[in-house]
Parts: C-alpha cells; sequence; structure tokens
C-alpha cells in the first residue's frame, strides 16, 4: 500500500494553521519528527496514530488517506447547523452544540470563535465571571494561532467586548490596537483604484458598506447605555432613529430592497419611545410603517435576489443570493419576530385599535 501519510498530515496542519512546532508538543514527538513525516523520509510509530488523529478530529482510517472527503462534509453540516441555531437556538443549546463540535473538531478556529461567542451572550445573561477564562483562552488560541483575519478578527471583537465589559480597559485597548486602522481596510484601498476595471463597484461597495455601518451605529447609539432611557432622551432618540432612515433612503432611494430591515426595526424602536410618551396617534403610524418595511424585506428575500439596487450611488450592487447553507430568514421572516415584539404589555393600550390590528393582520399574513 502507498502510504501517504505525511502529505496528509501536511495538508491537516496547513488547514488548521498548526505549527509543526506545536503539533509535535500536543504529541510528544520533535519538530523534525513532523518535517521528517511531512518529506516522507518516515513514518510516525503506530502508537503517535491515535493522538495524530485525536489532535486533528479525523479517523485513523483519514490519517492514512481514506474519506477525507465524508469528514470534510461533516464538517461543513456542523457548521451549518452551528450558524441555524444562532439564528433559532436557545443560548443553551448554541452552547451545548458548540462544545461538542469543538470537542471533535479541536483545531477548527471557526468552531472555537462560535463557543466563544455563545458563552460571551451567557456570561451577559448571567454575569457568571467563571465563564470569563474559558471565553478568553478560546479567543486568545485563535488570535494567536489562527491566518484567516476574518476569523482572527472576530475573536478579537469578542475580547474587545468582554474585556469592555468587565472594566479592563487596558486590555480592551490591547485587543482593539491588534485590528487595522479604518483608513487601512480592504473597501478603503480597492475604492482608490488597482487598475483592474472596477473601480466603480468598488467605491459602491465601500459607500454601501459605511453607509450600513453608519445607519446602525446611529440606531445603536440610542439603546447605549451611556444615553439613559428616560423622558428627558426619548425626543433625542426619535431624531437620531429618523436621521438612521432619512440616510438609508439618502443612499438607497425607494427601492431598498435588503435595507428595509433596518428601517422597521428602526421604526419599531421610535413606537416604544412614542408609546412612552403617550403618543398614541404617532405610535400607530410607526408601527405602520414598521409593518410596511418588514414586509417589503420578507418579499426582497423571495423576488429581489439577482436584482440591482437603483440608486445613482448603489447601481452596480447586486442584491446577493441567499447562501447555500443558512439564511438569517430560511427559520423566520422578519414579520415573525415584529409579530412577536408586538407582544410587550406597552402596546395593551393600543391593541383594540383598528389601526393596531390591521398592522399585527398584516404581520401575521407574511410571519413564518
Amino acid at each position: 500500500m502507498n502510504v501517504k501519510i505525511g502529505t496528509i498530515i501536511k495538508k491537516l496542519r496547513a488547514e488548521h494553521k498548526i505549527t509543526q512546532d506545536r503539533l509535535a508538543a500536543a504529541i510528544g514527538v520533535t519538530p523534525q519528527a513532523i518535517s521528517r513525516w511531512e518529506s516522507e523520509g518516515g513514518y510516525p510509530d503506530i502508537e503517535h496514530l491515535p493522538a495524530l488523529a485525536d489532535f486533528f478530529s479525523v479517523s485513523t482510517d483519514e490519517l492514512l488517506g481514506y474519506k477525507l472527503s465524508e469528514r470534510e462534509q461533516e464538517l461543513a453540516d456542523v457548521k451549518k447547523e452551528m450558524y441555524r441555531l444562532a439564528e433559532v437556538g436557545s443560548v443553551e443549546e448554541r452552547i451545548a452544540f458548540a462544545r461538542n463540535a469543538n470537542f471533535r473538531y479541536p483545531a477548527d478556529f471557526e468552531i472555537k470563535v462560535n463557543l466563544a461567542v455563545c458563552l460571551y451572550h451567557l456570561w451577559w445573561d448571567t454575569k457568571n465571571n467563571d465563564l470569563i477564562e474559558e471565553i478568553e483562552t478560546l479567543c486568545s488560541s485563535v488570535v494567536a494561532d489562527c491566518k484567516d483575519e476574518d476569523t482572527r478578527y472576530d475573536a478579537i471583537n469578542v475580547l474587545i467586548n468582554i474585556y469592555g465589559d468587565t472594566g479592563r480597559v487596558e486590555k480592551a485597548l490591547q485587543a482593539v490596537n491588534l485590528l487595522s486602522p479604518m483608513k487601512y481596510c480592504r473597501e478603503f484601498a480597492k475604492s482608490s483604484g488597482i487598475g483592474d476595471g472596477n473601480t466603480e463597484f468598488y467605491i459602491q461597495d465601500e459607500i454601501d458598506k459605511l453607509t450600513d455601518c453608519l445607519g446602525t451605529a446611529i440606531s445603536n447609539y440610542t439603546l447605549e447605555e451611556e444615553l439613559p432611557n428616560d423622558p428627558t432622551t426619548w425626543d433625542r432618540k426619535i431624531e437620531m432613529l429618523t436621521i438612521s432612515n432619512r440616510l438609508y433612503r439618502m443612499i438607497y432611494g425607494d427601492n431598498l430592497m435588503f435595507y428595509h430591515v433596518r428601517l422597521s426595526r428602526n421604526y419599531w424602536l421610535i413606537s416604544t419611545y412614542q408609546i412612552s410618551q403617550g403618543k398614541k396617534e404617532e405610535a400607530l403610524a410607526s408601527l405602520e410603517k414598521m409593518c410596511y418595511h418588514a414586509v417589503e424585506y420578507d418579499q426582497a428575500y423571495i423576488n429581489d435576489h439577482g436584482k440591482s439596487y437603483t440608486s445613482i450611488l448603489t447601481d452596480r450592487l447586486i442584491y446577493p443570493a441567499p447562501s447555500k447553507d443558512f439564511h438569517e430568514l430560511t427559520e423566520h421572516t422578519d414579520c415573525y419576530h415584529m409579530l412577536d415584539r408586538m407582544q410587550h404589555g406597552r402596546y395593551d393600550c393600543i391593541r383594540k385599535e383598528p389601526r393596531f390590528r390591521s398592522a399585527m393582520e398584516k404581520l401575521k399574513q407574511y410571519a413564518k
């Protein structure tokens, strides 16, 4: 039999961004031994096969060259379910699944980050500080060893959040400094022109991303703890959310497609402040707009993939097709989520109003 175990070890090590030194330390051999195996200058002793297989979360058969494609498909299925649970699963379900996935694939950085994110959400709900060390360990290993920038940046952002939320400002700043300055981002570099004839598209892509970053930042500003939620701030918050809506309208025009979801959320938030102010008619008007944009977003998901935006600032951009693995609306529509929010007791004072009932019936029609 022509055994190519060295080639397979090298392939697995490269896929998981693991150094020869780290692999050697994990299974108790020298880095020179790893190098020798990978160059087909010798084979691992049989007692090392289980340790190698466990490290890469593969079977010994796969390590010897069998069924790698099946293993890769299994990993793809695990990640598909991981992202599905991120949309519809409880924190407890997500953590249980992520822990099992991390046990089976201990060298997969994407799974590590997902587990860290799930644990962070649990910490946020419970403030159980026993979780912090595990979150740090997971993210620090990704930051140290992962070569994929997007996954590494995700881990850095989790560290920034957990350090900031636990008052460790110095560590948060250290983590922040691991990120690139905005002026060195990919989108900015491409929009400056790289000679491939796609500069107009790159400029529009940058406008698109900057608009959504700014629009969501303004919207999230209203929820920031440092801006107290009391009557003295409600008019200011409504104005902020209105500005966010105007921004999307200014850039995308009436053909919002995906960005209907941003206006849907903003009008829902506006209604919460108007209800608190006792402005029932204004709140009803905002809820009607929320309902309109929720329906338009859900319909755009069905009808508009592959179509171009029509604004002069974004007409080179296409509403992309949903991921073949998972999309946020696979399980539930925006109308479903908005209908759920309408169950809050704050709306009891207008629940019997014909305009409120009409909006709820519209949401029910498209909710799933």
